[in-house]
């Protein structure tokens, strides 16, 4: 089983030092995991500054591995969507092994959602994936690890996502947590409704 994670994911995720819970949630081990070359660059960017975030984030990106080079042809399929964003859908149609792919690219999901009613094929293979956005993967590791082990580990990174900062915070319960996100995650199954719901 091979999941594939975005630079976004990757990146917010170690704002709120949530990279250890999120391999945990993954059920699959750390070697499993799949990144864009990119991302070491771009996420250590980002993270200048942030001496902790930086530090899970380096851990994290010891264990996955870098994703591999997908067809031309079915990257040609996906021209209209961003480079990275490309080669992880590309790659998910080529791989049957990848098993899960996670992107905080909701223009990507919503042009794949566009590219499904005339693709059959690719309908058929993200009907056998599970395909998760900010807000599933969320929803997942409140489940898993409890309201206010996430929250706490949010309060810091609020500040790098929106969706993140309307549903956790100090005086959110995880009732308004879960309400906000399910909303959230409801706008974008509209446009891409193969997207894991919760």
């Amino acid at each position: 089983m091979i999941v594939l994670a975005d630079n976004d994911i990757v990146h917010k995720l170690a704002c709120c030092e949530l990279l250890p819970e999120f391999q945990r949630w993954l059920k699959v081990p750390p070697t499993e995991v799949w990144v864009l070359p990119a991302l070491q660059f771009v996420v250590r960017r980002k993270l200048k500054g942030d001496a902790s975030a930086m530090a899970g984030f380096e851990a994290f990106l010891r264990n996955v591995r870098p994703i591999p080079i997908a067809q031309l042809s079915t990257l040609s399929r996906f021209e209209a969507s961003d480079v990275g964003e490309r080669q992880l859908i590309a790659v998910l149609v080529d791989k049957k092994e990848v098993t899960q792919l996670i992107t905080g690219d909701k223009r990507a999901l919503k042009l794949i959602g566009t590219l499904t009613a005339a693709d059959s094929g690719l309908a058929l293979r993200l009907g056998e994936a599970r395909i998760d956005c900010l807000e599933s993967v969320m929803l997942g590791m409140i489940s898993a690890f409890g309201f206010d082990a996430i929250n706490a580990k949010v309060l810091p990174g609020l500040k790098h996502d929106g969706v993140l900062g309307l549903s956790f915070g100090a005086r959110r319960t995880q009732a308004h947590a879960t309400e906000a996100l399910k909303s959230y995650l409801g706008a974008v199954r509209a446009d891409a409704p193969f997207v894991a719901n919760g």
